[in-house]
């Protein structure tokens, strides 16, 4: 790659905005792609595979809270889309929904890279690390989340369940949370060992 290209391609990345519209954007990207595909949806506010948890994975990952934020914002306008015909949901819900889409995995990133003794340059990140970071983000979120519909039924699947139809909304939940990262993880270093081998070839 020429010079002037990778200099405007670092001064992008380096850009003070770059990490909220990357979270910002990645978030509503993917939202409006898992809008596509409800063959995945569970009930609602649950999905057999959630896309947008990879975007907030990489967000928090590359960015930290910076990414976060970008995320927090990005989920407060999905959710008042998705959710803006539940009588119960208002302003405040949808912010606590979305914060705890986005911070819960900077939290879980956090706790983990200090467990490991991972630098904030994820130098020493591993595979074994990054799954432990996607397992107990999407444990973690979908937690929460329940608690928060539990409280709060956004439909009448949530009033007054069951211990086992509970489990499962939480099981379903977290398994489209982890999944939704694993494939945008996977997808995410194929394409930069795929660049990374494009440039070795590059004259």
């Amino acid at each position: 790659m020429p010079a002037n290209q990778t200099n405007l391609v670092e001064r992008i990345v380096n850009a003070s905005p770059t990490p909220y519209l990357f979270g910002f954007l990645g978030w509503y990207g993917m939202w409006l792609l898992q809008l596509q595909l409800p063959v995945f949806d569970y009930a609602l506010g649950v999905s057999l595979i959630f896309l947008p948890a990879g975007i907030r994975t990489l967000s928090v990952l590359i960015f930290g809270l910076r990414g976060a934020i970008g995320v927090f914002l990005g989920s407060v306008v999905s959710t008042m889309g998705y959710m803006g015909h539940v009588n119960s949901m208002d302003f405040f819900n949808y912010c606590i929904v979305a914060a705890v889409s986005a911070f819960s995995s900077y939290l879980m990133m956090s706790l983990i890279c200090w467990w490991r003794r991972i630098d904030s340059e994820l130098n020493e990140l591993n595979f074994g690390d990054l799954m432990a970071i996607v397992f107990s983000q999407g444990l973690l979120s979908s937690t929460l989340h329940q608690l928060i519909y539990a409280y709060n039924p956004i439909e009448i699947a949530y009033t007054n369940p069951t211990l086992a139809e509970a489990f499962r909304l939480w099981a379903a939940m977290a398994t489209g949370d982890i999944v939704g990262s694993m494939i945008l993880m996977l997808s995410a270093v194929a394409l930069v060992n795929l660049f990374q081998r494009l440039r070795s070839y590059a004259p």
